[in-house]
């Protein structure tokens, strides 16, 4: 399934990092950052560890690596998605830059039918290429959305990651409506994130319920 904007070929890992960050870090200074490895990927664990390790001693020689761990290693599924408790108010907390493209246009308003198609989409294209199986979506969820009430506390930020140019949003949307089935995916997606340039740190989000 393509949609438009979608990622043509996205990559089997995410970086999360903290936005903003600082332009120049001095001695003493800690730098956290996460890479979640997706699918088939997840067998790369320790050479992702070694890269690390190498790293500091090549174009990063001046930094010194601290730690190095696995959070957590899981295998998603929406089984049992259909008892999940009614919620009719989801709040989505976008913390990094999230650039999705409408009609080769950035969006500023993310309304949830948008939220939605960028999102499965998203989950269709990894598993369809990184995963054991094919994605599948229960019709209704595609083709009968419910009527979702959107309110926006949203800003633009436009800027440069070496040399690659961002132009996305950041705040919170609150939905308002049934959304409950969709739930199961809507976490999957704050851990693999939306929208273009995710292995850049973009795409993050939270989400209260």
């Amino acid at each position: 399934m393509r949609v438009d904007g979608a990622e043509s070929a996205p990559n089997p890992f995410t970086i999360s990092a903290p936005y903003p960050s600082n332009g120049e870090y001095k001695a003493g200074e800690v730098l956290v950052f996460y890479v979640t490895l997706l699918g088939t990927a997840c067998a790369l664990e320790q050479a992702l560890m070694d890269a690390a390790h190498e790293m500091c001693e090549g174009k990063l020689k001046d930094t010194r690596l601290t730690a190095v761990e696995r959070i957590y290693s899981h295998e998603w599924s929406d089984a049992g998605a259909e008892t999940i408790p009614y919620c009719d108010t989801l709040t989505v907390n976008f913390i990094t830059p999230t650039e999705i493209f409408v009609q080769k246009k950035a969006a500023t308003q993310i309304d949830f039918a948008l939220f939605v198609d960028r999102l499965f989409a998203r989950i269709g294209s990894i598993i369809d290429l990184y995963g054991e199986g094919e994605f599948m979506v229960p019709y209704n969820l595609v083709a009968k959305k419910p009527f979702v009430k959107a309110e926006y506390n949203l800003s633009t930020v436009v800027f440069k990651t070496n040399e690659q140019p961002v132009s996305g949003i950041l705040g919170r949307v609150q939905y308002s409506g049934d959304v409950t089935r969709y739930l199961p995916y809507i976490d999957l997606g704050s851990q693999i994130h939306i929208g273009r340039k995710s292995t850049r740190g973009c795409g993050e989000y939270t989400f209260e319920i």
